[in-house]
């Protein structure tokens, strides 16, 4: 079957389209140039086979499709995993994906996270793990465990101090897909919690990009946006004129410098010249 699906989709592929994917996507990893609707009409063809198949097989099947380097493999990889029962035994098994560099950039990390990791973290044992995620060096399983519960917060089923925790883990990244996965899901929590959101940006106010924080304040009302815009930009001019401060200390150091070097050479002792011993004699 995996070669079966390859051969689907390279069947369909329009290069050119591929080729405007990829550039979008910042050519990080190259695509067949097939558009959603296209892709779910390949696995359709194999819908009823995979149903058959047992959770192993599935995984089987959607780990070698996670592991080729096109977009839309990967993406039926997921549509695949999305009809499997994902314990914590088998969700860390796809922590390779990250680790080994087969998830390696938004579209594939936030469609894991929509078609797998969303069904796991519901159970709040499971969802514990995300903070080791939040945690790990690497940025796209960072990411994934704060949009893992995006389509969540707002229903009232997680464990809303675990989620001020990822976040926390999250924030303190400046890397752009950190802080916009944080802010995301600040802006769903701030629908059940705003008041615990706008103490944890205050809090947190060093840390937040503008990018990040326009994410997370997006659903407030406008007094709210104007308070977290304006704390940022409070924020902004103090580092700013912490470090103006520190360039002037820099310089008047140099200076201060320059001018004892100056000094040493005003004052250092020069030998005289020798005078000669030979005295001419008049003629």
């Amino acid at each position: 079957m995996k070669q079966a699906i390859q051969k689907a989709l390279m069947e369909i592929a329009n290069p050119k389209k591929g080729k405007e994917i990829s550039a979008y996507m910042k050519n990080v990893l190259p695509f067949r140039g097939l558009q959603q609707p296209e892709i779910a009409k390949v696995f359709n063809q194999f819908k009823n086979e995979i149903k058959e198949m047992e959770d192993d097989q599935k995984y089987e099947v959607a780990d070698f499709l996670m592991r080729q380097e096109y977009g839309e493999d990967k993406k039926i990889a997921l549509m695949i995993a999305e009809k499997m029962k994902f314990d914590l035994q088998r969700i860390k098994l796809t922590e390779k994906w990250f680790i080994d560099g087969h998830i390696k950039e938004w579209a594939t990390a936030d469609t894991y996270c929509g078609r797998v990791l969303k069904s796991f973290v519901i159970d709040k044992e499971n969802a514990k793990l995300m903070l080791d995620w939040a945690k790990h060096e690497n940025l796209w399983m960072r990411r994934s465990s704060c949009v893992g519960f995006v389509t969540l917060a707002r229903k009232k089923v997680c464990d809303m101090n675990l989620l001020y925790e990822i976040c926390q883990e999250n924030i303190i990244h400046q890397e752009r897909f950190n802080q916009l996965g944080t802010g995301w899901l600040l802006r769903e929590m701030s629908l059940v919690d705003l008041k615990g959101v706008i103490e944890f940006i205050k809090k947190n106010i060093k840390y937040f990009s503008s990018e990040g924080l326009r994410y997370a304040y997006e659903k407030m009302k406008k007094s709210d946006q104007n308070y977290l815009k304006e704390l940022l930009r409070m924020k902004n001019i103090q580092t700013n004129n912490s470090e103006d401060e520190q360039e002037v200390q820099d310089e008047i150091q140099q200076k201060s410098n320059d001018q004892d070097e100056e000094s040493e050479q005003d004052f250092k002792i020069k030998k005289p010249k020798r005078q000669s011993r030979t005295i001419k004699r008049k003629l």
